[in-house]
């Protein structure tokens, strides 16, 4: 099985690198998308970047909107990107013969940004109840993928100053992605990160692993040992489950 995902193209900034990412990528048997395909709610962009990937495979396309796609369109980013998008739900889809359970969510955040604290009221409280409502989509078996912009780890966060952390991301998420244990995870957001990191639980706490949770970052630079086509902050990624 092979997955691809990109995120954090932001528009037109990153477009181009997308498209030329796209022409090497090897066929993907699903594509994700995670977040901040746009900029400042641009939704003919967005839809610009779905098409250009939808242009190029043939597989299943879903995903998540990022801090750049405001919730109050999603019906509107819905109706004219035509392809699924994830809000704090999970879809079930036929993926190399098997069925692949993705779970999708912008995500959480430990802190919200003072941004959000200003103009946001509540907006703590959504995270508490989006990470409760993750950990609910997680139960169960079977193949499952979970996907979200917001990262649900600061394992993958590499460069991202320590202080900002709490605001870029969720450790009270990866507590529950380290109980549930999909089998995959990737996120986008932060453009500073690792391509990858294996979770575990050791004495009651996470750490890094070669068992366990997989986060995969969309935005890192680096290149991964299955493949990462990467264009500036955004990058393509494709993985593969043996």
């Amino acid at each position: 099985m092979r997955i691809a995902a990109v995120g954090d193209v932001h528009g037109h900034e990153h477009l181009a690198e997308l498209r030329a990412d796209l022409d090497r990528l090897d066929p993907p048997d699903l594509f994700l998308t995670a977040g901040d395909l746009t900029d400042h709610n641009r939704i003919e962009e967005f839809v610009e970047v779905i098409d250009a990937v939808r242009a190029r495979v043939s597989c299943a396309v879903l995903g998540v909107l990022g801090n750049n796609e405001y919730t109050s369109s999603l019906g509107e980013y819905r109706q004219r990107a035509a392809v699924p998008l994830l809000d704090d739900e999970a879809i079930t889809v036929r993926v190399a013969g098997q069925d692949v359970r993705v779970v999708g969510s912008t995500g959480s955040l430990d802190r919200p940004t003072w941004w959000q604290r200003t103009n946001l009221p509540g907006i703590a409280r959504t995270y508490d109840e989006r990470v409760e409502r993750i950990d609910k989509l997680l139960e169960g078996g079977g193949f499952r993928v979970l996907v979200t912009h917001y990262p649900p780890t600061y394992a993958t966060m590499g460069g991202e100053k320590e202080e900002w952390r709490p605001e870029l991301g969720s450790k009270k998420l990866e507590a529950v992605v380290v109980r549930r244990r999909p089998d995959l995870v990737v996120h986008g957001h932060v453009h500073k990160g690792i391509p990858f990191a294996t979770l575990s639980m050791a004495r009651g706490r996470s750490r890094t692993s070669t068992r366990g949770a997989r986060f995969r970052s969309t935005t890192s630079r680096s290149r991964s040992r299955e493949r990462s086509l990467s264009s500036k902050h955004s990058s393509l990624n494709s993985y593969i489950d043996p």
